[in-house]
């Protein structure tokens, strides 16, 4: 995983300590900023460095509306 660019959901929730199932929930509620990954049809990249940059800046989740 060192000189990868992107990482897949699997990979994320492992970097993060998470459940893969915790990483499409915050997809789902949109709470991990729009610059952290890309979607590639039903398929979900990170981007690596942009992701690193959000966690190391405190990991902010996007408030939920409702």
């Amino acid at each position: 995983m060192e000189g990868k660019l992107f990482l897949t959901v699997d990979e994320t929730a492992n970097l993060l300590t998470v459940k893969p199932a915790t990483i499409y929930s915050w997809l789902h509620y949109k709470q991990i900023p729009d610059n952290t990954y890309r979607k590639l049809g039903r398929k979900v990249v990170f981007i690596k460095k942009d992701l690193l940059e959000w966690f190391y800046n405190g990991a902010e989740m996007k408030r939920r509306n409702g």
